[in-house]
């Protein structure tokens, strides 16, 4: 059996807003033989539970805080910076190319400060946790099933490098998984963590780390890795991919406006679901 463990972060109002549940959820479902390496930025968690690893996130990341202070004043790359941009559209059934003028540079898809914190903390914890994989989980998630490690070891086949959320556009990375003992672990993590380090990722098109992850493992594929999508296909169609992926029996994720409902919406299912979850928890 292989050694699993999870990563994630926020700062205090995200902690007290959403992140001390997803950690007690975390703590009441997860297989015991799994530690959650959590980064707090900027203060010190109230967290009991002898397997919830408590990290200072500037203090174990200081490439981290490198890059926060080069760009503090960078509006570009605080997604701030409303530019304009010539684009190429190619319409492969009338044979054209279209040339526009795009808006780009303001919002959270060029927020790279704000995804960094995300960023690092993976890096970190890939070489301090000691497992051979490791989930990536978004401090807004919640557990409410207890999930078995015969079900943590299908999520990360042996044989891949990643697995993710595929999606018809960007992949949703609010959980992800690393398989540190593939052989092309260290260069992947590498060359993610160079775009930061050496600010590479100010020449790509999006600065958000889903888009950067893409990126990577586009480029990891073609090298003959291979990469296990966990919704199997279903992102093509639902817009909230984890729910409606496998994930979905054991967890939510309370993305964007659902932190205030406590729960997603269950017209957001797509697939069927056993148990009550979606039915009797109750809307806060």
């Amino acid at each position: 059996m292989r050694r699993f463990a999870a990563v994630s972060t926020c700062h205090l109002q995200g902690y007290e807003g959403y992140g001390r549940r997803m950690i007690a959820s975390f703590d009441r479902h997860w297989p015991d033989a799994v530690t959650l390496h959590f980064y707090a930025e900027g203060f010190s968690p109230d967290l009991a539970s002898a397997r919830i690893v408590p990290l200072n996130l500037l203090e174990a990341c200081p490439q981290l805080v490198a890059f926060k202070a080069r760009h503090k004043h960078n509006a570009l790359a605080h997604g701030s910076k409303r530019r304009r941009r010539l684009e190429f559209r190619v319409r492969w059934r009338e044979r054209k190319v279209r040339l526009r003028l795009a808006e780009w540079g303001q919002g959270f898809r060029w927020d790279a400060v704000r995804f960094s914190h995300k960023a690092f903390s993976i890096f970190d914890a890939s070489k301090r946790a000691g497992a051979d994989v490791l989930f990536w989980v978004d401090a807004d998630a919640i557990f409410f099933k207890v999930l078995p490690l015969s079900f943590l070891e299908g999520l990360m086949p042996s044989d891949c490098l990643v697995s993710y959320l595929a999606r018809r556009n960007i992949s949703e990375c609010g959980f992800v998984g690393y398989n540190l003992r593939h052989p092309m672990m260290p260069a992947f993590l590498g060359e993610f963590e160079i775009m930061y380090t050496h600010d590479r990722l100010f020449k790509e098109k999006e600065f958000h780390d889903s888009y950067l992850f893409d990126i990577l493992r586009k480029k990891f594929e073609k090298k003959g890795c291979r990469t296990y999508d966990i919704a199997e296909g279903v992102g093509l169609y639902a817009p909230h991919v984890l729910i409606n992926s496998k994930l979905g029996e054991y967890m939510d994720h309370l993305k964007g406006d659902r932190k205030g409902q406590g729960v997603s919406s269950p017209d957001e299912l797509l697939v069927g679901r056993r148990g009550d979850y979606w039915i009797h928890t109750p809307r806060t």
